[in-house]
């Protein structure tokens, strides 16, 4: 994968801002902050050229949109994808926020069962949000968090989901693959990412709104390695503080009779499906700003 193709896996902006954001958000609405971010967008664009143009031939190309429709659909998805980024540190200092999560029982069932499960998330809308509102008493819910994370948001990720029985798993060196083996060995649940590449030269090929992506190999072999169920979660912004997330199952009972690469094919195809799904319905909360497609 090239240069022009890699994520750093970083959040922008030093902590101290993180923290002053949170404290700007503790006293002035959040309409307040998402009219500044209408003023700061375009200078984001124009410094982060790579990122828009991605994003613009993801809406020409895949979407199939015009070119003058696609430049302001580039202006509208950088002004959600910052809607979205504040709506995580509000949620940090307190504010509520409305989330219907469609097929919930999918998850609950799971949880009263024996034995661990995965979650495979993307980078569509605003997956954290489905987090405040999902967790288990029964089991205990592990997502990684990658170690280009500030340290100031995975510190308030922990105060919100050690209340929702989540851990946070942070990708830092092996150990984490240590504690993540371990998790699932004690029948606990693994959220984890499934449409980056990050770090990782193996992968798998799906089609996704009618192109060829790769997908990593990663979390579906987790699955597959250990015969595990699979539910993939997505999350949209719909309106001022509300969200709309889904969770669908992706392992059918027909998988037992595959080979491990037809398991790992039918997963990853599914969950394709399901991804494209999704953009057809939100096209402008993909929040992938590199070249996803070769």
């Amino acid at each position: 994968m090239t240069g022009e193709r890699q994520w750093s896996g970083k959040t922008d902006g030093a902590p101290w801002m993180h923290r002053a954001l949170i404290g700007l958000l503790k006293v002035f609405p959040l309409w307040a902050m998402y009219l500044l971010a209408v003023l700061v967008v375009p200078f984001y664009m124009l410094f982060n050229h790579k990122g828009y143009l991605a994003i613009y031939h993801y809406l020409r190309n895949r979407q199939g949109w015009g070119p003058l429709k696609s430049f302001l659909g580039c202006y509208a998805n950088h002004f959600l994808f910052s809607t979205s980024f504040m709506d995580r540190f509000a949620a940090f200092a307190g504010k509520k926020f409305q989330v219907d999560i469609a097929h919930t029982d999918l998850f609950f069932e799971l949880s009263e069962k024996e034995g661990g499960f995965v979650m495979l998330a993307s980078h569509v809308g605003n997956h954290e949000m489905s987090g405040y509102m999902l967790g288990s008493p029964n089991k205990r819910m592990n997502a990684i968090a990658f170690p280009g994370e500030k340290s100031s948001i995975r510190a308030n990720r922990d105060r919100i989901f050690g209340d929702k029985n989540i851990r946070l798993i942070s990708a830092d060196g092996m150990d984490w693959l240590f504690t993540l083996n371990a998790a699932l060995s004690d029948g606990e649940i693994v959220s984890i990412h499934a449409d980056r590449l990050f770090g990782s030269t193996k992968f798998l090929t799906a089609n996704i709104l009618g192109a060829d992506a790769k997908l990593p190999l990663g979390p579906f072999n987790l699955a597959v390695s250990r015969d595990l169920p699979v539910i993939a979660a997505f999350s949209v912004k719909t309106g001022y503080k509300s969200y709309r997330g889904r969770l669908v199952r992706l392992d059918t009972p027909e998988m037992a009779l595959l080979s491990k690469k037809e398991k790992l094919e039918l997963l990853s195809s599914r969950y394709a499906a399901e991804l494209t799904k999704t953009l057809r319905e939100s096209p402008l909360q993909w929040y992938n700003f590199y070249e996803f497609w070769d």
